[in-house]
């Protein structure tokens, strides 16, 4: 009877403490998950950081010719393809508006410079012509996963280029072949090469920030 007695007084003693373990475990959880949600609510109000500074009129002017350049010879160059071609090809021109929008207002930030613009870009280009093959994806599931794989190896890599992105979208959407990446890689090579020649002429700006030498582009 004693050991009968000193068992039931072990198990219920055992049961108690899990009890316990259980109850405070749960307690933990409860406080880590508000103390996690207290932490979101307070990163979506925002941060401490300063809005960054305004051009000044003559970097503003700077800009503003260089992007007018730019975009006037892929213009006229989408002209001629779609003219030449009788609307078969095309360049097209979204993705490049992103691009020379990084070229002439963060001239310096790696997102901007051309290892970045070509190795992302033929990722991007890559991964929509793959997708492509696949018959059973349509449309809506392309603009999903192309964005998401570029995004992802892009980050990975170290070769974040938010135009790359875009890409991705547009091509993966409509069924556009080789053809098509080509122009628009061209297309990229002459907004590079134009933003070359007119930043430099700028006392205040330098493109590329880094070294130039197609070595460095792996």
């Amino acid at each position: 009877y004693k050991l009968l007695s000193e068992a039931r007084t072990h198990l219920r003693n055992g049961v108690e403490q899990s009890i316990k373990i259980t109850q405070q475990k749960v307690v933990d959880a409860q406080y880590a998950s508000k103390a996690k949600a207290m932490k979101w609510w307070q990163k979506v109000q925002g941060g401490h950081a300063h809005n960054p500074p305004t051009f000044n009129n003559i970097q503003s002017m700077w800009t503003a010719f260089g992007v007018w350049c730019t975009h006037t010879i892929l213009a006229s160059l989408d002209y001629l393809i779609v003219s030449k071609s009788a609307g078969e090809y095309q360049l097209l021109l979204g993705p490049l508006g992103a691009l020379t929008t990084l070229q002439y207002n963060l001239t310096a930030a790696p997102a901007s410079q051309p290892r970045n613009a070509i190795i992302s870009q033929v990722i991007s280009l890559s991964t929509c012509y793959f997708l492509h093959q696949v018959e059973d994806l349509d449309r809506w599931h392309r603009c999903v996963i192309a964005p998401t794989i570029v995004a992802t190896f892009t980050a990975r890599l170290g070769i974040i280029h938010p135009p790359a992105g875009a890409s991705s979208i547009v091509f993966s959407y409509d069924n556009y072949g080789p053809d098509d990446m080509v122009i628009f890689m061209v297309g990229v090579a002459i907004s590079i090469f134009i933003a070359v020649v007119i930043n430099n002429l700028s006392d205040k700006r330098q493109y590329p920030s880094g070294k130039w030498a197609l070595l460095q582009l792996i």
